[in-house]
């Protein structure tokens, strides 16, 4: 029997609390999760090691969401993106579906169990 390998997640959101929640539910759902601070942060933990899926806040210090996503698509091997953000403008998330995100998730209008059900469904 093949044993399943376990889906790595990375978590760039400055809002430790936030952070800490989300990957501990994750961490319960059975993923391996790691957390950065900022999207400078966040960019040379990806380029350093593989993940299955980045979850990204859109408003962080020394790199914001946008530019982060960016780089992260320019990576010889992209990996898929959700935004989670509090922004709810309809030009924010065109703007990050039109820079390869994969899904965007309203922060305050959703809660942290929808947010992993939504990850199991896109990792399935």
């Amino acid at each position: 029997m093949l044993k399943q390998k376990i889906k790595r997640i990375l978590i760039a959101e400055d809002e430790k609390a936030y952070s800490r929640a989300l990957a501990l539910k994750l961490q319960n759902a059975g993923f391996e999760v790691e957390t950065a601070a900022n999207g400078e942060e966040a960019l040379a933990t990806i380029v350093k090691s593989h993940f299955d899926l980045v979850l990204c806040d859109l408003i962080m210090p020394k790199m914001n969401g946008f530019a982060m996503l960016e780089a992260v698509q320019k990576q010889s091997t992209p990996v898929p993106v959700i935004i989670l953000s509090n922004l709810n403008q309809e030009e924010d998330k065109k703007r990050t579906k039109d820079l390869g995100s994969v899904d965007f998730i309203v922060k305050s209008d959703t809660s942290l169990a929808v947010i992993v059900a939504r990850v199991v469904d896109f990792l399935k």
